[in-house]
């Protein structure tokens, strides 16, 4: 019953249940606790300051009125601190738009819309954030088999906010050329996002692979559900696993220790 319980919570947040029908039930509790569903509620968000800015983000993007989305992200922006920012706009505003693209609320085109508005914004953010006296270099970006970006695209304005210099690698990217750039560049962490398909194999591999050819002293840090569910195997290879945004800000911090 309790495997059962956690297989439709994972489904109810997005996952396919083929490609988590053979996770171990810590896997799957893993899994639910790094990415909660968020119920779609008819009272709004609350009326804190965040709760206003995701309830008007969330409007735009069923209206399809990319400019109103941006000028809302940008007031954000303006309002609240980053962190709030990120975890109180920007997370939730995803998970909404994604839990609403999968119950058909919202059509494809105004997902694919709200999806660039945000990339936009994220890479701005991040223009913002940067300091002229930066920590260290983060190469940011998901591994090889990992498509979805929007994870590191967040650990990207996080790893700015924290002071650090950062460079986005985008997506699918094999561990040899990611090695490439942490060489070239002279990076100091890598921090990489992987969603789903939860491929234990080819995850676990590239990083094994990365991580045992990082320079030393350079940390590689992993965060998503597809991580949670797989970090005993990943933390035997040499990396970090992060379970949400806190967990990097920490890892930054440490660093500095």
């Amino acid at each position: 019953v309790q495997r059962l319980l956690l297989l439709r919570a994972a489904v109810g947040a997005g996952h396919n249940i083929s490609q988590i029908a053979e996770l171990s039930e810590e896997g799957l509790a893993d899994l639910t606790r790094w990415e909660p569903e968020i119920s779609v509620s008819d009272d709004g968000f609350g009326d804190s300051p965040a709760g206003i800015f995701l309830g008007e983000a969330l409007d735009a993007v069923e209206g399809m009125d990319t400019q109103g989305l941006d000028a809302i992200l940008h007031r954000a922006a303006m309002a609240l601190s980053s962190d709030m920012l990120v975890d109180d706009v920007l997370v939730p505003l995803l998970r909404e738009v994604g839990l609403h693209w999968r119950r058909g609320t919202i059509s494809p085109a105004a997902e694919h819309l709200a999806s660039g508005v945000l990339r936009r914004f994220l890479d701005w953010l991040v223009v913002s954030l940067a300091t002229h006296r930066p920590k260290g270099l983060v190469l940011v970006g998901t591994p090889a088999g990992q498509q979805h970006e929007f994870g590191s695209l967040l650990a990207a304005v996080v790893v700015a906010a924290e002071g650090w210099r950062v460079l986005s690698l985008g997506s699918d990217l094999p561990a040899g050329e990611i090695l490439l750039a942490v060489r070239k560049k002279g990076a100091d962490m890598v921090a990489l996002s992987a969603l789903h398909p939860p491929d234990e194999e080819r995850l676990v591999s590239e990083l094994k692979v990365l991580c045992e050819g990082v320079p030393s002293g350079v940390r590689v840090l992993v965060g998503g559900p597809a991580a949670s569910a797989f970090r005993p195997n990943l933390e035997g290879v040499g990396a970090e696993v992060l379970g949400n945004l806190d967990d990097l800000r920490l890892a930054l911090r440490a660093s500095l220790d």
